[in-house]
Formats: structure tokens, C-alpha cells, sequence
């Protein structure tokens, strides 16, 4: 039997345009598909990130008080405990002793805002490794002729830890990062990945090294410095000396969370144990 379908034009013009509509959406749909896997591939890569995240820092710490927040490094968690606030027969308020000035240097540390103490060894029951944030928050309450410039307060820190661990600092930045010397670092690195996600601070570091043992330990010290206007700070961790390479990573992680901003208080009645600070250093 002969085929005697009808042909039509119009239907063929239908077919064509329908053909040529189809290999546009295959067109189109190959362009989305590239811009799906480049944002596919940037959701993992922030997936990644926040999982690193997550398995090498704490909860955040947040001290809106000072001006601070930061999410600190394990093995560290809920901060050490501060100075009781103790009413005397009147009523009156004051701050008791501070159980934080008992420190592994053997020294108070100036301008202490928090205080943290971990352990390396599980076995141990007692911490060997610390770490305290630091500023110059309390020399802006302090009265006038004291003799302590707010200025001045990385400087005098730098002075302390440096009779601690009998070394000098040489004055000025170095562009390498060597022990017993002031170098300059970003956090996190601007040629990190870290660094699509949070934008690279500028601080100061010295990474005290001595001979000597230090209370019967053989502790370093990492200081890390921040100036924003101001405000000086500070984060000290001390560590063994054979801590490993993972707790110093960790530390510089949680630097790059740590967020300082300028809060210069008013002097008040030196008797007063504080307007919502828990300590407001010495």
C-alpha cells in the first residue's frame, strides 16, 4: 500500500522550530550546568572550610564588654574562673583575689581579660597547656599619674615576658618568622582558602624560646599583638615545648576568628568592681 500521509508545510516548519528550540535548550541548559558545578564546587569548598573549622575550634567566645570575639582553639573550652565580686558589712562590693594571676610564668599577667587551661596529656590531671587575651582595656580606668600609658602596653608586656624567659627582643619587625624576634603575620594567610571566608588580620608575633626552665617546665611562649586605633591586645598561649605542629595550627586558626575593635572606656570610681565586666584587669 502506498503511504498517502498528508504532507504539510506548516507542520514541517512546526518540526524545525521545534527541533532547533530543543538543541537551544541543550545549548542552554550545558551553560547552566557549567555555573551549577562551579557554585556546587564553591558550597564543598565552604563545606570543607566550616567542617575544619569545627573539628579544630570551640564554641565562640564573646566579651562584648571589650569589644572581643573569637572562637578559641582546642583542647581549650569554658574559660578559667575570674575574681569573686565579695560584699563586705555595708554592702559595698569589691573584687576579690583573682585565681588567674597564679600563672605558669610564675607572674601575673597585665590587662588579663580571660583566661583558658587545657590538657595535651589526658593522662594528666593537671593542664599543661594555657592561654589568656590581653589588653590595655583596664590603663584607660586607671587615674591620671599612674605612670602606666595605654600606649605603652604591648611594650611593658613584651618587657615582662622577656625577664620571664631571659631573652631580649630586638627592636623592629623581621619579614621571617624566627624565634626571640617581633615578626608580622596575617590570619589567616592571604594565600589561604581561609581567606575567602575571613578577611586577613595583621599581628605582630614573638615566639619566646629560652633554655631555662620556667617553674620546673620547659615552656614557650607564643604572643600575638593586635592594634586597632587605640586598643592594644593580646593573645599569650603557653605550651610545652614538644607541643605538637596541631596545637600551634589550631591557635593560628582561631586567630583568624578573633575580632578586636576599638572600646576606649571612661575612667569611673576606681572602688567600683566593674560595669559588666567580670574582671577588668589590673
Amino acid at each position: 500500500m502506498n503511504d498517502t500521509r498528508h504532507f504539510s508545510p506548516l507542520a514541517a516548519i512546526h518540526r524545525i522550530r521545534l527541533v532547533g528550540g530543543l538543541l537551544a535548550c541543550v545549548h542552554l541548559i550545558g551553560c547552566g550546568g557549567g555555573k551549577y558545578e562551579e557554585r556546587l564546587k564553591r558550597s564543598v569548598d565552604f563545606y570543607n572550610y566550616l567542617t575544619n573549622m569545627n573539628s579544630n575550634l570551640g564554641g565562640a567566645w564573646n566579651r562584648q564588654d571589650y569589644g572581643m570575639t573569637m572562637r578559641p582553639p582546642l583542647p581549650f573550652g569554658v574559660p578559667l574562673p575570674g575574681p569573686e565580686i565579695i560584699k563586705d558589712q555595708l554592702g559595698k562590693e569589691s573584687l576579690g583575689p583573682d585565681p588567674r594571676e597564679n600563672t605558669p610564668l610564675g607572674i601575673p599577667l597585665p590587662g588579663l581579660i580571660e583566661g583558658w587551661a587545657g590538657h595535651l596529656d589526658s593522662s594528666s590531671e593537671e593542664p599543661d597547656v594555657w592561654m589568656y587575651v590581653l589588653s590595655n582595656y583596664s590603663r584607660f580606668l586607671e587615674e591620671e599619674g599612674e605612670g602606666r600609658p595605654p600606649a605603652d602596653f604591648l611594650t611593658d608586656l613584651e618587657r615582662d615576658l622577656m625577664g620571664v624567659y631571659q631573652v631580649t627582643i630586638p627592636d623592629g619587625e623581621t619579614s621571617q618568622a624566627n624565634v626571640n624576634t617581633r615578626y608580622r603575620a596575617q590570619f589567616p594567610p592571604s594565600n589561604s582558602p581561609g581567606a575567602a571566608y575571613a578577611t586577613p588580620t595583621d599581628h605582630s608575633v614573638i615566639q619566646f624560646v629560652t633554655e631555662i626552665p620556667i617553674r620546673g617546665k620547659n615552656l614557650e611562649g607564643l604572643l600575638y599583638e593586635r592594634r586597632v586605633d587605640k586598643t592594644q591586645a593580646a593573645v599569650l598561649v603557653i605550651l610545652p615545648k614538644d607541643a605538637p605542629v596541631q596545637l600551634r595550627q589550631r591557635v593560628e586558626m582561631a586567630l583568624a576568628t578573633w575580632s578586636v575593635d576599638n572600646v576606649v572606656p571612661k575612667r569611673k570610681n576606681p572602688n567600683s568592681p566593674g560595669s559588666g565586666a567580670r574582671h577588668p584587669g589590673f
